[in-house]
């Protein structure tokens, strides 16, 4: 009789969509650090860029904007707060929610950071031919879950 393990076929990584991603993550992770540096993360960044693009918003608005879950955004906002980079304050419409706001600190370093951020995009695309960029990006978002405007995401189907 056949072993199970016999009929088993292991997985070729190079065409497994998983273990691309995890390589594609990597590679942003290590641009990110070449470019950017240690001192703010991807999503602290996500953060800056989103409360500098729609002004103050609630700490549950831009976790949606952001596209992650409640507890990465508390963690990543008092980081942000005790590097005076925004600023938490109860909302007045609702008091169980805070509203963040960018300091004048956290605009300047916004300011410094939206180019270095824009080159590890740029980097990440360098292998794309320009002409397949938006076809690169439809791919992602669709794997992603999310639409062409950025509605969706983290919700597991």
């Amino acid at each position: 009789m056949e072993s199970l393990t016999s009929r088993l076929v292991p997985h070729v990584f190079a065409d497994t969509p998983g273990h691309l991603i995890r390589l594609l993550y990597q590679r942003h992770n290590a641009l990110w650090h070449a470019t950017v540096g240690d001192s703010i993360t991807p999503t602290q960044f996500a953060i800056l860029n989103v409360v500098y693009a729609q002004g103050p918003l609630t700490q549950h608005e831009v976790s949606v904007r952001i596209s992650t879950d409640t507890s990465t955004m508390a963690q990543s906002a008092g980081v942000l707060e005790r590097k005076n980079l925004i600023k938490r304050s109860v909302n007045p419409a609702d008091k169980r929610e805070r509203r963040i706001a960018l300091t004048r600190t956290g605009r300047r370093e916004y300011a410094q950071l939206l180019p270095k951020a824009d080159e590890v995009q740029r980097l990440l695309f360098s292998v794309v031919a320009p002409d397949g960029h938006d076809g690169a990006l439809a791919v992602l978002r669709t794997l992603a879950g999310i639409s062409a405007d950025g509605a969706g995401g983290l919700e597991i189907q």
